[in-house]
């Protein structure tokens, strides 16, 4: 921790080599974040709740679709804070998933039931509360394949 009283969390990000696809040949380049500051993970905290639900994550989006569509497709359903449509930067198109947040965990329980298995932009979409990074990582791997 530092003296601003923010977490520092350092590790290695993988940082695509111009010219490649393969991602064998990625290469690690080291990166400091800050993540989050300290005083807001006390439980005394409203704004910060690993439990929220107010998080979404949409996929089957189309290559085609925006920020702007997505927002406009999903702001009927309650006051939109955040919209991320994840973006492929090497063939600058949307990867077909995005993270949305919205002011209450009823407004996004309305966005569920009111867009999941919905049409936008011609694709079936899927729409979930999203689940934290831990958690995807905790999940053990399953019969793994033996060749």
């Amino acid at each position: 921790a530092s003296s601003s009283g923010a977490l520092q969390i350092y590790g290695l990000w993988p940082i695509p080599v111009a010219g490649t696809s393969n991602r064998k040949h990625l290469s690690l380049r080291h990166k400091r974040r800050t993540v989050l500051p300290l005083a807001s993970l006390s439980s005394s905290s409203p704004s910060y709740s690993p439990n929220t639900s107010t998080k979404l994550y949409v996929s089957g989006l189309s290559f085609r679709t925006t920020e702007e569509s997505l927002r406009n497709a999903f702001q009927n359903f309650g006051q939109l804070v955040e919209v991320n449509l994840v973006m492929d930067r090497i063939a600058n198109r949307p990867r077909g998933f995005a993270f949305l947040r919205y002011a209450t965990e009823e407004e996004s329980q309305k966005a569920i039931e009111g867009m999941h298995g919905k049409f936008l932009d011609g694709r079936v979409i899927f729409v979930e509360v999203a689940k934290p990074r831990s958690e995807l990582r905790q999940t053990p791997k399953q019969n793994p394949r033996r060749y």
